[in-house]
């Protein structure tokens, strides 16, 4: 596959970096001499040990050559042992089919997307996004001012009745086809759906068929509330045409800032480029971190670990749901998330909430998010609101939604007095 052609004009301008590429091949040949990186002395270093307990007990200890590994710079694509690892279970959870692919690990998966955002936006190109969609990522995204072609969501996730149609109507009015499309496929931020196999089976056809990539980040894909494991499009690609960007934040720890990107060769050369000129590499230290946590852990361990994820933020769901039935029936709507930490409110008696979170909410000591935040446009009026479950008590959820639906209960009465 040719993927050239879906470039950008600065991706085609980046050049390598000499002295990462003297430094990543001295680490093959550490007996060699070397002049050419500017590695700090370890010794310097004022760390003796770092040493950490897991909930379970266990032990890392880092010391000699590991610590110093870990304080030290290490390969643009990752600390060699932890891709050796991260490429097993890849191919374990997901067996992608097609050949020449590799992993590359980035300062969280937010580094990667964004990176890729610059890889292969030029103005004006045409690129598909899930509607409503993570801020973070319309915020990287719009600044390289594509042409944004919103794919809105139903309770399964985005609708390939809209790709299609989109595609279709570009072809037959010659208009450029968009470069890719991006999609949480498990765990949509903000709105919890989870795309069915069918579902992702007849989006990556129309992306064989108008040739476009699948940008799928997949956060919370071990956040889920299925009974079975939902399946990838990293799973079911044979072309090379999805770019898989996973995260540690939802799984181990959002401090690490470790994530990390699964596509073809071609692709991730490109995008070592990027990493070669600006952060260099991920953390060494979060990266060996990892390392010895997956190198002590069982398959059973792994289950165990992600089992015990799911029932925690279950449970946390269905505290949330009880209590929005309770407190906003009849003010609000929203679906049952499948997967992932928020819940989607639609507040139907309101045209708009904007005042009422940014205002009466915070005011009242109240945090919610506007869902102006999630939209390409955010002076357009919006309904929806998210709230998240995943870090507040049973009590907090209780009090929090009783304030709230007070607060909606006012304002409707204010604007109809006002009428």
């Amino acid at each position: 596959m040719d993927y050239s052609k879906f470039f950008a004009k600065i991706a085609n301008r980046r050049q390598p970096n000499l002295i990462r590429r003297m430094a990543e091949d001295y680490i093959h040949n550490p007996s060699a001499i070397s002049f050419a990186s500017g590695m700090p002395n370890a010794q310097t270093f004022p760390f003796k040990e770092v040493n950490v307990t897991c909930k379970d007990e266990s032990h890392i200890k880092l010391k000699d050559r590991n610590l110093d590994d870990a304080l030290q710079y290490g390969p643009t694509k990752g600390y060699l042992p932890l891709v050796a690892k991260w490429k097993e279970l890849q191919k374990k959870w997901h067996n992608p089919k097609f050949e020449n692919w590799d992993v590359h690990f980035t300062s969280g998966s937010q580094d990667g997307i964004s990176k890729m955002f610059d890889m292969l936006i030029d103005v004006r190109d045409p690129v598909m996004v899930q509607i409503p969609t993570y801020s973070a990522t319309l915020g990287a995204l719009l600044p390289l001012l594509p042409e944004f072609i919103g794919i809105e969501q139903d309770q399964d996730g985005i609708i390939p009745e809209q790709i299609y149609q989109n595609c279709k109507k570009r072809l037959e009015t010659n208009k450029p086809m968009p470069k890719f499309l991006y999609v949480n496929p498990i765990g949509a931020n903000p709105t919890g759906t989870v795309l069915p196999e069918e579902r992702k089976k007849e989006i990556y056809e129309l992306a064989e068929k108008y040739d476009f990539l699948i940008l799928e980040d997949d956060a919370y894909y071990f956040l889920h509330f299925m009974d079975d494991q939902p399946t990838s499009f990293l799973s079911i690609d044979t072309d090379g045409r999805v770019i898989r960007f996973d995260s540690f934040s939802k799984i181990f720890s959002a401090g690490l800032r470790l994530g990390a990107v699964t596509a073809h060769k071609d692709i991730l050369g490109t995008l070592s480029l990027h990493f070669q000129c600006s952060n260099l590499q991920p953390s060494s230290l979060s990266q060996i971190l990892i390392y010895k946590l997956f190198e002590s852990w069982s398959d059973e361990k792994y289950e165990q670990h992600f089992k015990g994820i799911q029932k925690f933020y279950r449970e946390r769901r269905d505290i949330m749901i009880r209590s929005l039935t309770k407190h906003l029936t009849g003010l609000a709507e929203w679906s049952t998330p499948k997967a992932g930490m928020f819940v989607w409110l639609k507040i139907t008696a309101l045209e708009d909430v904007y005042d009422v979170v940014m205002k009466k909410c915070i005011n009242q000591g109240l945090f919610v998010i506007t869902g102006h935040a999630f939209n390409s446009d955010p002076t357009q009026k919006n309904q929806n609101m998210r709230i998240c479950y995943s870090h507040v008590t049973e009590e907090e959820i209780e009090k929090g939604l009783s304030v709230l639906s007070n607060i909606i209960k006012e304002e409707i009465a204010s604007r109809t007095n006002k009428k």
